[in-house]
């Protein structure tokens, strides 16, 4: 396994290569570090924050409510990020406060 994909030492750091968990992170807020990229050219997307782990186990295990606009805003944004393209059109995740809303509260 490569050393990239073995848990970090920084608790509050996620590394992923799902399209749909980096938009999901990304548009509830959790600020993206930086991208990384691997002698095949495959792209990772790492993750900071203090609920990046609580989020990806809410994305993994149950519904959640997003706004749709966001979300998409989003998954365009990391799909640039994914094709080469200019990070800068959208830097800094959503900052909503009504972004998500786990179904059920945890």
């Amino acid at each position: 396994m490569s050393k990239k994909y073995l848990p970090s030492s920084h608790p509050a750091t996620i590394i992923t290569n799902d399209l749909y968990l980096a938009a999901f992170l990304h548009c509830v807020g959790c600020p993206l570090d930086h991208v990384e990229q691997n002698e095949r050219r495959r792209k990772s997307f790492v993750f900071i924050g203090e609920r990046v782990r609580e989020l990806r186990e809410a994305y993994q295990t149950g519904p959640v409510k997003l706004d749709m606009r966001s979300f998409r805003e989003s998954l365009l944004y990391i799909r640039r990020l994914m094709d080469g393209g200019n990070p800068e059109q959208r830097s800094v995740p959503n900052e909503s406060s009504t972004c998500l809303q786990p179904v059920p509260q945890f």
